[in-house]
Formats: structure tokens, C-alpha cells, sequence
């Protein structure tokens, strides 16, 4: 890295340290949020057991770590190789931003709470939203997702869906199940995270080992 390159890198390091601090700050003065609320663990702020919402962490973890993933292998195709030479590094680069998102999605409960109450979106406005942009997304790559282990996602998406239909569409008539109703809702979703970060690890560690192979001549 030369001394540009590190300026730059400080420079990005530090923005994105200082952005979520002026955020805070931004919110307690027009919002009047307590500063504790935002900076202290949830569990200890709701009183609540360090396990409680356990397999929701342990998805947004996936989340995250199908996002960090996906966009370190784009930077090194696209600094090892080149975008026109290899069509993947689009597909890499938007499966981790669109990773990013769900992970702050459910981090944050954007479509639930935060979409609705601050930005007027109805919960269905932003299912739809993301719908199109995913089928966009399945579309534009569907030649990438036809080789490999393409199936992987698509049991993804499948979990994915499935939990979105019983929050969205069939709650209202499976009360009567009861706690079994969030067993149903969100363990589709898990294993429907749990696709997605095994298509992930599998898409990407295929691309490097490809990459090794062409800058090594075989």
C-alpha cells in the first residue's frame, strides 16, 4: 500500500468510526433518545437473559459474515483480475451488499418498526421493495447461478420466503399454534440464512481458487 493508499485508508477507518458516534449525537438532540439506549447491550437495557434472541443473533453473525465474505473476495478479483474479464465480481459485490442489508434489517428491524415509523413504508412496501430488487438481482446473474452449487441459494431464498409468508400472510391463521408459530416463522428463516452463508462461502472459495489458478497458469 503506498502512502496515498494508507492516507486514504486512515481516512475511511476514521469516517467510519466517527459516523456512528454523530449519529448518536444526532439523535439525542432531535429525537431526545437516551444515550444509554444506543450505546448499551439490549439485554441489559431490557433486563432480559444474555441468551434471549440467541438464533436471531446468530443469524445477523451469518448475515454479516456472508457480507464481509463476498465483498473481500469482489476487491481481490477486482484487483487481481478485471471486472470485464471476470463477470462474477459484479455478482460478488452486490450478494454482499444486499447480505449487508438483511443484516441490518434485522439488526435494526427496518421493515418492522424503523420503515413504517420514520419513513412512512408500510412493512409490505418493503417486502416489495426487496423483492423486486432480489428477483433484479436473480435475473441479472441468473447464468452465474445455474453452475456451481446454485441450488444452495435457491433452498436459501425458499427459507427466506417461506418465513416472510408466515409473518406476512398466514399469521392470522396459525395463531392457534402458538410458540410453534415462531418455531415455523423463524426457523425457515435460520436455515434459510444457513443456505445463503454455505452458497456464499462455497460461490466465493470457487472464485479464489479459479483466480489462483488463472495467475498461476494452471
Amino acid at each position: 500500500m503506498g502512502r496515498l493508499g494508507r492516507q486514504w485508508f486512515y481516512l475511511v477507518i476514521g469516517v467510519a468510526a466517527v459516523l456512528p458516534l454523530l449519529a448518536m449525537v444526532l439523535a439525542r438532540l432531535s429525537s431526545g433518545v437516551p444515550i444509554e439506549r444506543m450505546t448499551r447491550d439490549v439485554a441489559a437495557l431490557a433486563g432480559v437473559h444474555p441468551l434471549t434472541g440467541f438464533l436471531s443473533s446468530l443469524g445477523i453473525l451469518l448475515w454479516w459474515a456472508s457480507a464481509a465474505v463476498y465483498l473481500h473476495t469482489a476487491a481481490v478479483v477486482r484487483r487481481v483480475g478485471t471486472v470485464a474479464a471476470d463477470p462474477g465480481a459484479g455478482f460478488l459485490t452486490w450478494s454482499g451488499l444486499l447480505s449487508a442489508y438483511l443484516a441490518l434489517d434485522d439488526l435494526f428491524q427496518i421493515h418492522e418498526h424503523l420503515a413504517p415509523e420514520y419513513l412512512g413504508v408500510p412493512e409490505r412496501g418493503v417486502y416489495a421493495v426487496l423483492g423486486l430488487a432480489t428477483a433484479a438481482y436473480l435475473w441479472r446473474y441468473r447464468r452465474l447461478l445455474r453452475v456451481g452449487e446454485g441450488r444452495l441459494l435457491w433452498l436459501a431464498l425458499a427459507g427466506l420466503a417461506a418465513s416472510v409468508a408466515v409473518d406476512a400472510l398466514l399469521e392470522r391463521w396459525l395463531w392457534r399454534l402458538g410458540d410453534w408459530l415462531y418455531l415455523l416463522e423463524d426457523g425457515t428463516k435460520w436455515l434459510g440464512i444457513c443456505c445463503w452463508a454455505a452458497f456464499c462461502a462455497a460461490t466465493c472459495a470457487g472464485r479464489l481458487r479459479a483466480l489462483v489458478r488463472a495467475v498461476g497458469g494452471g
